[in-house]
């Protein structure tokens, strides 16, 4: 049984004998190039009986129906996102019984553009504040500190983490002392 690996409308088979490499390393069987993918970031194998797409120790990890997975049993078309939960790029898994598994081929079907990765921070809705006498500059500040996160792009999700922890205790540190004041 071969399985079909489709990225961004392009479709690889890979024969029941062979281990994929999906990641951004150049010589990996599935190439992908973004921010938050790992080199060698994903493998595909047929334990003889099914394919298993395994996590290859990657930093930002490989997730499935909004899960992380460490290993995870193809059965049928399975979607895999590389890197976050529910912004990572997506892989299509299919199995296919083609009744000759001895080839390899490459099947591409009509280019996609390839279009610059795109992260957009999302905040919650503003929780309701108690109604407190605060300083109106502190609104400022937290509308200022939002438009230069949400300005930043192309960052790995471990500097996002960084930018709003630092933003958090500026914005705490600041809430602070003015109500101290």
């Amino acid at each position: 049984m071969d399985l079909t690996v489709e990225y961004e409308g392009k479709q690889q088979t890979v024969a029941e004998g062979t281990t994929a490499v999906i990641g951004a390393d150049s010589a990996a069987t599935v190439q992908i190039a973004r921010p938050g993918i790992s080199r060698h970031h994903a493998i595909l194998k047929h334990d003889g009986s099914h394919w298993v797409v395994q996590d290859a120790s990657s930093r930002n990890g490989t997730f499935h129906s909004g899960s992380r997975v460490q290993f995870l049993d193809i059965d049928g078309v399975t979607s895999i996102l590389l890197g976050h939960p529910t912004e990572g790029p997506e892989v299509i898994l299919t199995p296919v019984d083609d009744g000759d598994s001895t080839k390899v081929e490459t099947k591409v079907s009509e280019p996609v553009p390839a279009e610059e990765p795109s992260f957009q921070l999302t905040t919650p809705p503003p929780a309701k504040r108690p109604e407190l006498d605060l300083d109106p500059r502190l609104d400022n500040l937290i509308d200022a500190l939002n438009d230069q996160v949400s300005s930043v792009k192309g960052l790995t999700w471990s500097v996002w983490a960084m930018i709003a922890v630092t933003a958090a205790l500026v914005v705490l540190t600041l809430f602070v002392a003015i109500v101290g004041n």
